[in-house]
């Protein structure tokens, strides 16, 4: 046979194009063809006799695959466009048509990081047969499921085959980036949709893997399933699997209750494939999901006409959403600030009305920094005094030295009040053009225009399919027939494998709750597909690990080499890929959040999602309640007074309907008392038990009196907090220590702060932070300096600055606190009695820290800094300045650093003393 061409002759009795392998030449005349067969022999034929295909291509060292089953046979394609025809080095197949059908791929060259890989997985597995892979119910026989457990994970990575390179398995292997397509086909999202899900859409389907970040309560299933039609109206399937079955469950209870039960089969374990064939029933659609080929175009023109305009609407409802939680966090400041910087209203009326120009927030800064720039006691240059008269309508220049002590309590206040108003008038404005520009109803057509799209292609999906007996014993023989009638596919990470038969391919992977889906299992999904996304949350608990198996992972990765990237121990899927690809991996933040009150989710959003969340919920109430034991009660792992404190809070408060209320603890003892003692309805269990569910009321017992690491895990505490709808409950102990930085001390901080200053602030010496009016006077304050020559920040400063900001601050030990410059004195402190005249006229006297660092959760100070010059220094004015500002400080109990400007080590010098800071509390 000639390699070059193949020819199909026109057979005289049936008309059909015939393949003829015997040719040896084919020349092109004027009247058509003239072909030598290999036996000599030449014709002539006409053009319509002949089917001529010269050679286009060829590919050697592949695999071929024929509706997804590896040939065998062959290992080179040649390619003649129309049709191909396989090879190995003696034999060769008819021409088979080229069609969706045959898939063509390079054979794996090098499978020596596949082969470690696998290695490092199957030795911890072999050496910790009896260990749990999954977070499980205490069962008498769990260490035989757990041995069994490790028996299929032996089995399904035996089973993989590590040179197929259709798989996700073998980019995340080989580390290989994950491939970009672009969107062919309209979105439609029937299960309703946001700015952020539509982005996770739009992103999960045009790469081979993505990441969809989803925090508590912002929709992660709702995403699901938008992605689940999609790929439905696209004829692909789809597998979704979890660590524990509730979660995959939950998907499709909401796809049964919205009419779609049709396309979903639950397999996995074979008590769950037992229970899905036994009830299995005849694929149905509803007649009214039918509609015409004309209205079915105009609909999708209309979807598609309203995903324009909605961009628009999503941006303003993010908007407003951000400005809500910024009007809030103002509000909790200023209510602080009036609590510590009391201003008599008669005093303040009086002051009103001798500035003839309206307050703005900015007016408000600038004459704040004007006030601290000019001396009091000496009279006023005539720029200065032009400046009050023209940019602020302060005619009466007496005010100044009348009200020495209340002119700058009253420009702070004018400034939260202008504030407060600006982003009110914003609020409003955003909520006007919502509602002029029909926000609700062109959403509200949306949805409702893509659920009609994905009802009629189910309708004409259904309509034509043939009745089929499907059996739990037989259903894998004929799985592609099973799959085209259910094309969603929904096991745990353990049984997938199982549940399907070996070398099949889904078209996507969705692993939901992927923060507790360690690698292992997650390699033997990854080889069951050619796409995969990965939805979770980097902020909620992992997966457990126990110590036996810690250390045989952390020996075994070292002898065969393993990257970090595939730490069994340190790094659950989610982690893998984000260390494995970085910024090459696309991933997008589910922002909008709608479960928890306000403040809940404010202290996550704060702590653990650097204000990324936009909160969609509203709220008038104070959630938070701190219930203190000042009995210890501990014992080990449990703690009697807490669940007794726990017990009678739930009896008086909650009696009406305590199935609302949720009682979580980190440890199992403590939860098993709680489970006999807690009056019927209440729900409680450990807080790794409870991630993924929510109720009206968490009462969280800390159980421990001091703060230790598996307590305070930043996980933990994010998962405890988060799950609380409407009021979020604290029992404690009264004598427990709360230092800065710690996440149950940050969170305590979080609940008196937010709380009515008049029931939870402490009147200590030391004033909170103002942070808001600071972080936006400190921009008029750089801009002051940049437009006046002869003030200069010093070198030294900017330094320790871009030291503190760029850096230290950065690290994640640091997380929650942050830093303030030229923060004055006055600002700092409530009750002037423990100081002398001269130390007061100082503090008066707009005496300033250079950097002060504090607490963003509650705005407590933290530590000072301040940056002494050398030869300025040595002079004894200075000196005494100095002296001073460290007595002062010293009284009030803020820890102060100094540090000269001929030193060294300083960022070494500012964590210590941080650090040091920060365990003081």
């Amino acid at each position: 046979m000639n390699h070059l061409f193949i020819v199909y002759l026109k057979n005289k009795a049936s008309l059909k194009f015939e393949y003829k392998g015997d040719v040896s030449t084919v020349i092109r005349t004027d009247k058509g063809y003239r072909i030598t067969f290999i036996n000599g022999r030449t014709y002539n034929y006409g053009v319509d006799k002949v089917q001529y295909y010269p050679l286009v291509s060829r590919r050697e060292n592949v695999r071929i695959y024929e509706k997804g089953k590896l040939n065998k046979l062959y290992n080179t394609v040649d390619n003649y466009g129309r049709y191909l025809i396989f090879r190995n080095r003696d034999n060769y197949s008819y021409p088979v048509e080229n069609n969706a059908n045959i898939e063509i791929c390079d054979t794996k060259k090098n499978v020596g990081q596949t082969e470690s890989v696998f290695n490092y997985f199957r030795k911890i597995l072999k050496e910790n047969n009896d260990i749990a892979f999954d977070i499980q119910p205490e069962e008498t026989d769990r260490k035989f499921s757990n041995q069994i457990s490790t028996e299929i994970l032996l089995k399904a990575i035996d089973d993989i085959d590590i040179l197929d390179t259709r798989t996700v398995l073998s980019s995340y292997i080989d580390g290989v980036n994950p491939c970009k397509s672009s969107l062919n086909e309209m979105l439609i999202y029937p299960f309703g949709c946001n700015e952020s899900q539509k982005l996770a859409v739009e992103t999960a389907l045009s790469n081979s893997i993505s990441i969809v970040e989803g925090p508590p309560g912002t929709g992660k299933t709702q995403t699901i399933l938008n992605i689940i039609a999609n790929l439905i109206v696209q004829n692909k399937t789809v597998a979704i699997v979890s660590n524990n079955n509730s979660a995959v469950f939950n998907v499709r209870e909401k796809l049964s209750k919205c009419g779609y039960e049709m396309i979903v089969a639950s397999l996995g374990n074979n008590n769950n494939k037992t229970s899905f064939f036994d009830n299995i029933e005849e694929q149905t659609v509803h007649q009214d999901f039918e509609i015409s080929e004309k209205q079915l175009k105009k609909l999708k023109n209309k979807v598609l006409n309203l995903n324009n305009i909605l961009t628009g609407s999503f941006h303003y409802q993010n908007k407003l959403a951000f400005l809500k939680t910024e009007l809030s966090d103002a509000e909790i400041e200023f209510r602080h600030i009036k609590a510590e910087q009391p201003l008599n209203q008669s005093i303040k009326s009086k002051l009103d009305k001798k500035f003839y120009r309206k307050w703005t927030s900015g007016r408000a800064l600038k004459f704040k920094n004007l006030l601290s720039i000019i001396d009091i006691e000496n009279k006023l240059s005539i720029i200065n005094k032009l400046r009050f008269v023209l940019q602020y309508g302060l005619f009466d220049l007496n005010t100044i030295s009348q009200y020495t002590e209340e002119l700058p309590i009253f420009v702070n206040h004018k400034f939260y009040e202008s504030y407060i108003a600006k982003i009110k008038k914003e609020i409003q404005d955003i909520k006007n053009w919502l509602t002029s520009n029909n926000e609700k109803s062109n959403l509200n057509s949306f949805i409702e225009g893509s659920k009609k799209i994905f009802n009629a292609v189910l309708f004409e999906k259904y309509r034509r399919l043939d009745k089929v007996t499907f059996k739990v014993e037989d259903y894998r023989k004929q799985f592609d027939a099973f799959t085209t009638r259910y094309p969603v596919i929904l096991s745990s990470t353990l049984s997938l494998h199982t549940s399907i038969p070996k070398g099949y391919l889904f078209d996507y992977l969705i692993i939901d709750e992927a923060s507790q889906v360690d690698i292992i299992k997650s390699t033997t999904c990854f080889s069951c597909c050619r796409n995969a996304i990965v939805v979770g949350d980097s902020m909620q608990l992992t997966h457990i690990v126990d110590e036996q198996s810690k250390a045989t992972a952390e020996q075994f990765q070292v002898k065969y080499n393993i990257s970090p990237a595939y730490d069994y121990v340190r790094k659950n899927i989610l982690d893998s890929l984000k260390s494995l690809y970085g910024a090459n991996i696309k991933s997008v933040l589910l922002k909008e959040h709608y479960r928890c009150h306000p403040l809940i989710i404010g202290f996550c959003n704060k702590k653990y999602y650097k204000n990324n969340l936009a909160i969609m919920t509203s709220g008038y109430n104070h959630p938070f309640r701190i219930i203190e034991t000042n009995i210890s009660g501990e014992k080990g792992n449990h703690n009697q007074r807490q669940i007794d404190e726990t017990d009678l809070y739930i009896r008086e408060k909650y009696s009406a309907d305590f199935t609302k209320v949720g009682v979580i603890a980190p440890y199992r003892n403590h939860v098993a008392i709680l489970q006999k003692q807690l009056p019927s309805g209440t729900e409680s269990d450990t807080i790794h038990k409870f991630q993924g569910r929510e109720k009206e009321v968490i009462i969280f017992n800390v159980v421990k009196n001091k703060i230790g690491a598996f307590i305070d895990n930043p996980n933990l505490i994010n998962v405890a907090v988060s799950r609380a709808v409407k009021e979020f409950i604290v029992v404690k102990s009264a004598s427990m220590e709360l230092p800065h930085g710690t996440n149950i001390g940050d969170m305590i901080r979080y609940i008196c702060y937010t709380t009515d200053p008049r029931e939870t602030i402490v009147q200590g010496r030391i004033c909170s932070v103002f942070d808001l009016l600071y972080k936006e006077y400190n921009q008029v304050f750089i801009s002051f300096l940049s437009s006046n020559k002869n003030m200069k920040g010093s070198p030294a400063e900017i330094i320790i600055h871009k030291l503190l900001s760029e850096n230290i601050l950065l690290d994640t030990q640091f997380s929650s606190i942050d830093m303030v410059r030229e923060y004055k004195l006055i600002d700092l402190i409530r009750d002037f009695q423990p100081f002398s005249e001269d130390e007061i006229r100082f503090i008066r006297n707009n005496s300033r820290i250079d950097f002060l660092l504090y607490n963003k959760i509650d705005k407590t100070p933290v530590l000072a800094i301040e940056v002494d010059g050398v030869s300025f220094h040595d002079n004894k004015l200075q000196q005494e300045r100095d002296n001073k500002k460290d007595h002062i400080l010293e009284i009030i109990g803020l820890p102060l650093l100094r540090l000269s400007t001929d030193g060294h080590s300083e960022e070494a010098r500012i964590i210590e003393k941080l650090n040091t800071a920060m365990e003081l509390g």
